[in-house]
């Protein structure tokens, strides 16, 4: 085995990022509320990431293409997330933790954007199936949910962000072994040098006039709609329907344990049904699953419906990749998929977790479920528009000389 081989760097990849977030990120805020944070200062500090998603991802993202800085910021941008762990172990006033929060929300931005354009890019020129690299992160966050949390139990917090910390360190070395091509440059007739990346060459390409990956970008903040009310309030959900919090972990572990299959799989699922299709019904089993969910009054009938929201999860988050991949440049990569991102993570929950909140707190918590799952159908809607009106067919000219 050679770690530097495509089939396994990627794989190492996600593996560890994963590996780091599940060990830490399902418990964050229960720390926090273990240090006498106030719930409303706990949704301050929540809104923080969705906010820089917003404003900091894209930017960071296209100045990472513009220069072809894209390994050096994911390195930078995983070394900041290992210095700022060890920092919120520190005991500190409101003001500072909520810096240290913003500092490490802000440097973490662009990272997955990054990685995933250079991943999905490095899967294609070697004919790898991207899915079966991204499934080993569906693993790793399974693994590590469901087992940290009891180890957390016993032996405190504090090893919770070492260890964390630890996992972000191997990821740090994963990222070294991640292949990087930036344009190739070629003499021009004039004897200086041009890059041979047509964006580039034609810096006039217009994402937004490409029709497809408008309606992607429609569908994502739609469907983050329904994932941001999905995250914030299905643990909620099942304790309130006497789950405790051995099922709370399960709910999100037997979820991403479902997505390994479906990414495993997905480069033959896609030649049978095509990207675009495949997208637009896994946005419509989110969509069921999330309706499932409002319907539920048992807590193992919830199980069901998140095994099923992990199967759409897994289709359409590696659907939407391929397809951004597809229609980008080499140096758009970054910043399309960072658009993307800020849709789904940014602006969608910015915008609606607060009303769902307030749908919870005035029509109860079926309520948030059935306007989530409402969503998720729109965004297949989206899809379906797109792909009858042939959208997806259509071809991006880039003018090659």
């Amino acid at each position: 085995m050679h770690l530097r081989d495509p089939r396994w760097s990627g794989a190492l990849f996600y593996f560890g990022l994963w590996a780091s977030y599940g060990s830490y990120g399902p418990f964050l805020n229960v720390y926090f509320a273990d240090r006498g944070i106030t719930g409303f200062q706990i949704g301050l500090l929540s809104a923080i990431s969705p906010l820089t998603a917003l404003i900091f991802g894209p930017l960071l993202s296209a100045l990472a293409d513009r220069r072809h800085w894209q390994k050096r910021m994911l390195l930078l941008s995983i070394l900041s997330g290992v210095v700022t762990l060890l920092l919120l172990m520190l005991p500190m006033p409101f003001g500072l933790l909520a810096f240290i929060v913003l500092l490490r929300s802000v440097s973490s931005s662009p990272m997955m954007p990054i990685a995933d354009g250079l991943i999905v890019r490095m899967a294609a020129r070697h004919h790898i199936d991207y899915g079966r690299l991204r499934l080993w992160g569906s693993l790793s966050f399974a693994l590590f949910t469901i087992g940290c949390g009891a180890l957390w139990e016993q032996w405190g917090f504090n090893a919770m962000f070492i260890t964390a910390a630890g996992l972000s360190l191997f990821v740090l070395l994963a990222a070294l072994l991640l292949e990087f091509k930036a344009p190739v440059v070629v003499p021009t007739v004039m004897g200086t040098t041009t890059p041979t990346d047509a964006t580039l060459l034609y810096p006039a390409f217009n994402p937004y006039r490409d029709r497809a990956l408008v309606a992607l970008l429609i569908a994502m903040f739609l469907v983050g709609i329904a994932e941001g009310m999905y995250g914030t309030f299905s643990g909620v959900y099942m304790d309130h329907l006497g789950g405790g919090e051995t099922l709370v972990g399960t709910l999100f572990g037997l979820s991403a344990l479902c997505e390994l299959p479906v990414m495993h799989y997905s480069g033959t699922i896609f030649r049978k049904l095509g990207k675009s299709v495949t997208v637009l019904l896994a946005y419509g089993l989110v969509g069921i699953s999330l309706i499932g969910f409002a319907l539920s009054r048992w807590p193992v009938i919830l199980l069901l419906f998140a095994m099923l929201k992990g199967v759409g999860f897994a289709l359409y988050f590696v659907g939407n990749v391929s397809l951004v991949d597809e229609r980008a440049p080499e140096s758009w990569t970054s910043t399309l998929q960072s658009l993307m991102t800020a849709a789904s993570r940014g602006l969608a929950p910015l915008l609606t977790v607060p009303l769902a909140g307030w749908l919870a707190d005035s029509q109860g918590l079926p309520a948030v479920f059935t306007g989530g799952g409402l969503a998720a159908l729109l965004a297949a809607g989206v899809i379906v528009g797109a792909v009858v009106s042939g959208a997806f067919r259509d071809k991006v000219e880039i003018p090659t000389s």
